[in-house]
């Protein structure tokens, strides 16, 4: 399947494709009709012709199919035998043109791949907390109208004797809710605002975050004109002295590269990505 991204409105339909595709429960990532001009690509292509071509879409597909996103080097072989090619060659195809990375488990993955399927895992976890929201509010309803008809029916028989004085609770703000208005409010004044479920999302992300860290991000972005929340550079990496997850690596690498095309955004040094794939 080809898309096309000529246009100014080539990246919105790119995105709302992909969320067609996530209705179907589909696994998918795009394949750009311009792929093969890529330098990387040209380079693998003239070195191991449209077989190498082959060979790099099929480790896409493969990276695709997990659910981490990244595959072991030590079961290339494996690879191999599925594509019908050398080991030798799908080793190349990874290692020797820049098109894949490899972690500290030693298992590649595709940076740009991340950065596509982006709004595909940014809408899955706003579709779950919308979920988990609206059964937590039917739930509540449920509730609300048990204890409503019981209050009812003591309230009518008390009505005549008390007069009830109704004191209005006032929520004193946490430090941390003044720092999230902060950024809030910063990112108002640049007309770009979070709806509902990006404020809950985002104050879930920073929940295992202490206060100093929060304001520390919020100072960092603020100061570097980011468009997004994120941490100053010595936070972003891989701590080697404590063994992660699959899903915590994967988070990572997403982390790692959207908060490079930020700053590359910031700095003016952004190259547009669909000129690739």
């Amino acid at each position: 399947m080809v898309l096309r991204t000529q246009g100014p409105f080539a990246l919105l339909r790119i995105w709302a494709f992909i969320f067609i595709i996530m209705e179907k429960e589909a696994f998918y990532f795009p394949h750009f009709c311009n792929a093969r001009h890529d330098r990387k690509i040209r380079r693998l292509r003239r070195e191991l012709g449209v077989e190498g071509y082959g060979i790099y879409f099929m480790l896409l597909e493969t990276l695709r199919e997990q659910q981490d996103l990244v595959y072991p080097l030590e079961d290339l072989d494996l690879l191999a035998d599925e594509f019908g090619v050398s080991e030798a060659k799908i080793r190349v195809t990874v290692c020797n043109y820049e098109l894949f990375e490899i972690d500290n488990d030693e298992k590649f993955f595709s940076p740009k791949m991340l950065v596509y399927l982006e709004p595909y895992f940014r809408m899955k976890e706003q579709r779950k907390l919308a979920g988990k929201a609206s059964a937590d509010k039917r739930l509540s309803n449920d509730r609300s109208t048990t204890v409503q008809q019981k209050k009812g029916k003591e309230s009518k028989e008390k009505e005549s004797k008390v007069n009830k004085i109704v004191i209005e609770q006032v929520a004193v703000p946490t430090e941390r809710d003044v720092l999230f208005q902060r950024w809030f409010d910063y990112k108002k004044s640049k007309k770009s605002t979070y709806t509902e479920i990006g404020k809950a999302q985002l104050i879930k992300d920073w929940s295992d975050k202490s206060d100093n860290e929060l304001k520390e991000a919020i100072d960092h972005s603020i100061g570097n004109n980011y468009q997004g929340l994120f941490a100053p550079k010595k936070n972003i990496g891989i701590d080697t002295t404590k063994k992660i997850g699959k899903f915590e690596q994967n988070i990572i690498n997403l982390q790692q590269a959207k908060a490079a095309i930020d700053k590359s955004h910031d700095d003016g040094t952004y190259n547009n990505p669909f000129d690739f794939l």
